[in-house]
């Protein structure tokens, strides 16, 4: 665990900060668990950085890290266009100042591309995030919306019916419909572990240690069941 997680006494935290230092805890909890599952350490499947802090120290702002194949995007030409595959996708979340509220929800927004329904592929909003769940800045934890996403990113959670709470990216719906279900390429074999792309270990920043970097590549061939 991050050492200055136990820096802090909960206790003398009021409802706002105790939250937020919380879902620090859970948060960082989680991407341990990862880092101690995963085949190499500095690659797990789930990291983060914190980005922003108040004046107490607590995050207000993370980038989070999956590396999980993923479709970023569709090759061009004819229909039925085939996707094209990503191992390496970061999202920024930003929790308001009204937070945790009914209208003070976290910010979910993707600074890579992503192809899913959910998730808007382009546009002024590009790489926002529609997570659908009601009360999620009041009852659903940090650490398990950021498990539904990684759920997104696998294909084992998407809408794309035109149907409510109705797709935030139309085309990207209608490319699931009616050229990826029908060819089976968002079953693309999710769980198996990414190419290992070893990296040299990163800087610390001053709040956290950074992930590595990596390359988002795309992958010539296509797996269907």
């Amino acid at each position: 665990m991050n050492s200055a997680i136990n820096n802090f006494n909960q206790k003398e935290l009021q409802t706002r900060d105790h939250r937020l230092w919380q879902e620090w805890k859970d948060l960082d909890t989680l991407c341990d668990k990862r880092k101690a599952s995963s085949p190499n350490p500095r690659q797990p499947s789930i990291s983060y950085i914190i980005r922003r802090k108040n004046v107490l120290g607590l995050p207000t702002e993370y980038e989070i890290w999956y590396r999980v194949k993923s479709i970023v995007g569709v090759k061009d030409g004819p229909v039925p266009r085939e996707p094209i595959f990503g191992y390496l996708h970061k999202m920024s979340i930003v929790l308001p100042n009204n937070y945790p509220s009914a209208d003070g929800n976290p910010i979910f927004t993707f600074r890579t591309d992503i192809w899913h329904p959910n998730i808007r592929h382009s546009g002024s909003f590009k790489g926002h995030v529609c997570l659908t769940i009601k009360e999620m800045g009041v009852l659903a934890s940090l650490k398990d919306l950021v498990l539904r996403v990684e759920r997104y990113l696998k294909y084992q959670l998407y809408h794309a019916e035109n149907t409510y709470p109705y797709p935030e990216d139309q085309n990207v719906a209608e490319w699931v419909r009616e050229e990826g279900e029908p060819n089976g390429w968002i079953r693309f074999g999710q769980d198996k572990p990414e190419p290992s792309t070893e990296k040299p270990s990163p800087k610390k920043t001053e709040i956290e240690e950074a992930p590595e970097a990596e390359l988002q590549k795309p992958i010539k061939r296509t797996l269907t069941i």
